[in-house]
């Protein structure tokens, strides 16, 4: 529920509350327009596995960097233009562009063994920790 807000006359945009309210609804669609791709991510022993959704994405459109601890995830939707329909577009939810992620984990990754599978819309990272990673616990003296 909005907040309740007394106008007053003296204030120094006294009309800033009505131009915001106005132009709400638009900022509001815009940033529904880029999409999200959820993650999950899970410690199984000495490896991290990333699922990632991506769905209506091809394979060859993602690419996998891996830099140290940080993990990016880059998708390029691309618009098919030789598809074309009759009639005006009324409302358009589909978005086609670039989608990025990057997850920071605890450990660093060795990158020579690490594996991506993408199927049926989840792309799958399987990332070994790199040797000699473990989390040292230090004693208080």
């Amino acid at each position: 529920m909005p907040r309740l807000i007394r106008y007053s006359p003296f204030s120094a945009e006294p009309f800033a509350d009505v131009f915001q309210a106005f132009l709400r609804p638009i900022r509001s669609d815009l940033d529904d327009q880029a999409p999200r791709m959820d993650i999950d991510v899970t410690e199984v022993g000495d490896k991290y596995v990333l699922k990632a959704e991506v769905p209506g994405i091809d394979k060859k459109d993602i690419s996998v960097e891996i830099d140290g601890n940080t993990v990016m995830i880059l998708a390029n939707k691309e618009e098919n233009t030789e598809v074309k329909e009759a009639g005006n577009v009324v409302r358009q939810e589909r978005y086609w562009g670039k989608i990025q992620r990057s997850v920071s984990l605890a450990s660093p990754i060795d990158e020579s063994a690490a594996k991506a599978v993408c199927e049926n819309g989840v792309l799958v990272l399987t990332l070994p920790k790199a040797a000699g990673s473990r989390n040292k616990v230090l004693q208080i003296e």
